[in-house]
């Protein structure tokens, strides 16, 4: 963890401790029936997948190694394709009809020639604009509410590209076109702790820039706030600073809120250490509702694996969550994700979708 995280360790080991029991009795307490009454609105949270590894350039040790990392990256990208796996998320939302949704991994994938200190820009995958023409051709469009970019990463690769390779993520929320939803207001904005990863092979560095987005819309004359979130993956005490920020910042409104996202954090990842952005977000007032609904069920949503060719059973970690605080009730949810592969037999993402039906009182 970073130099900030030892100083506060007894007070999160007691943040923890309450935030425990508290999830804990979640589980415990359905909601009555009388609190589904009033609008609903239906939310979904879908990492997209990048469409492979950082690991292998980041920890490369030589520019040798470097180029034919990153020339490898870029062949899997390739090889896991996003437009055959576009049309597979837009069949999901075509079916479950979301009011609201919050993407998460919208990879904008562009090259350059090599070595020109320029910004790469020919278009390679716009992750974004091929989910969304995909929806738009089945007559079931969706807004682009707000996007929010994030970590801007480019690098040379080897053969057999001979390129510069230039990644771009993004946070995105969608709105379902025409539909009961109203966006009155959108925000986004980026972490200030974020994680810096040292490139022994250039002597450089790379920032991990990590973010979130929000609408503020109306349904049946319900007002509410929406988040979308991407929490750091590979660094728990840089999660925690970044669930920490995201209380002081967008989740710090008052009336109904709901939080989605990938939130690399969950009540049971077997790390301890893991837990503790989850927890922050319970003790800052945030519900779990995968545990209100779903008792004893784990829900998991992660671990498809890099290739997208796992057995449907393999994930194991739930770190895809809808969180709300308020009057917000939740009245159904599911986990969705391994219905259908795509032509070359992989699944749609590495992590699953996640939809939640809430209704606001």
């Amino acid at each position: 963890m970073d130099g900030s995280i030892p100083s506060h360790r007894r007070r999160l080991t007691r943040l923890v401790a309450a935030a425990a029991i508290v999830a804990a009795s979640l589980g415990l307490v359905a909601p009555p029936a009388y609190a589904e009454a009033g609008p609903k609105v239906a939310v979904m949270t879908r990492n997209l997948y990048l469409g492979g590894d950082l690991t292998p350039s980041i920890a490369a040790p030589t520019l040798p190694a470097f180029l034919a990392a990153n020339a490898a990256l870029l062949g899997h990208v390739d090889l896991v394709d996003f437009p055959a796996r576009a049309a597979l998320i837009a069949e999901e939302i075509r079916e479950r009809k979301p009011d609201l949704v919050g993407l998460q991994e919208v990879a904008l994938w562009r090259t350059g020639p090599l070595g020109d200190p320029a910004p790469a820009t020919t278009v390679r995958y716009d992750y974004l604009a091929l989910l969304v023409t995909e929806l738009n051709a089945s007559g079931h469009r969706y807004d682009v509410a707000v996007v929010r970019d994030e970590a801007d990463l480019e690098a040379p690769a080897g053969t057999p590209y001979q390129l510069d390779v230039r990644l771009t993520m993004r946070d995105v929320v969608l709105v379902r076109h025409g539909g009961r939803v109203k966006v009155a207001a959108t925000s986004s904005g980026n972490y200030v702790n974020n994680l810096v990863f040292p490139l022994a092979a250039t002597g450089g560095t790379a920032t991990s820039t990590r973010g979130w987005t929000a609408v503020d819309a109306v349904v049946g004359g319900r007002a509410f706030r929406f988040v979308n979130t991407h929490l750091e993956a590979f660094h728990p005490g840089v999660r925690l600073l970044q669930a920490q920020e995201l209380l002081r910042g967008p989740l710090q409104v008052p009336g109904r809120l709901i939080l989605v996202g990938d939130l690399n954090s969950g009540p049971e990842l077997p790390d301890p250490n893991n837990r503790l952005a989850y927890f922050a977000l319970v003790a800052g007032g945030m519900v779990d509702t995968w545990p209100i609904l779903h008792p004893g069920d784990p829900g998991y949503t992660a671990g498809l694996g890099d290739d997208l060719t796992e057995p449907a059973d393999d994930v194991e970690h739930r770190i895809d969550m809808v969180m709300v605080r308020g009057t917000v009730v939740p009245v159904a949810s599911e986990v969705f994700g391994t219905q259908r592969r795509t032509p070359g037999g992989r699944w749609a993402s590495d992590h699953l979708g996640h939809q939640a039906v809430l209704a606001l009182p």
